[in-house]
């Protein structure tokens, strides 16, 4: 379980679009879903080749109550709000399978 002190911030979730467009891919829209508490943790920065020079990528984790994980539907085509970062789910753990702590491994989107 995670302690309700640990949940400082208040993150949105914006749920990915189920409509597609003339070739059958889905459009990259999002619409706010909801809200819930977490708690951030930044994981590991990360320089990468990106066109002709160099991109940081950061990785984040956010641990979340598995109630609002399981409530809100959150997956891997989704996108998390949080202290002003826009957040791309990279996967979604249900920790120990207890049913009580998810963690949500993310990367910051540029």
């Amino acid at each position: 379980m995670i302690s309700g002190g640990r949940l400082r911030w208040n993150a949105t979730l914006l749920k990915a679009a189920t409509t597609v467009d003339a070739l059958g891919r889905r459009t990259n829209t999002f619409t706010d879903s909801g809200s819930f508490r977490c708690d951030i943790r930044e994981a590991a920065p990360t320089e990468q080749t990106y066109a002709d020079g160099v991109a940081v990528t950061v990785s984040y984790e956010v641990r979340v109550r598995w109630p609002n994980v399981a409530r809100l539907g959150i997956t891997e085509l989704d996108r998390i709000e949080v202290r002003g970062k826009t957040l791309r789910i990279n996967g979604v753990q249900n920790l120990d399978e207890r049913d009580r702590l998810a963690v949500i491994d993310c990367t910051e989107v540029a």
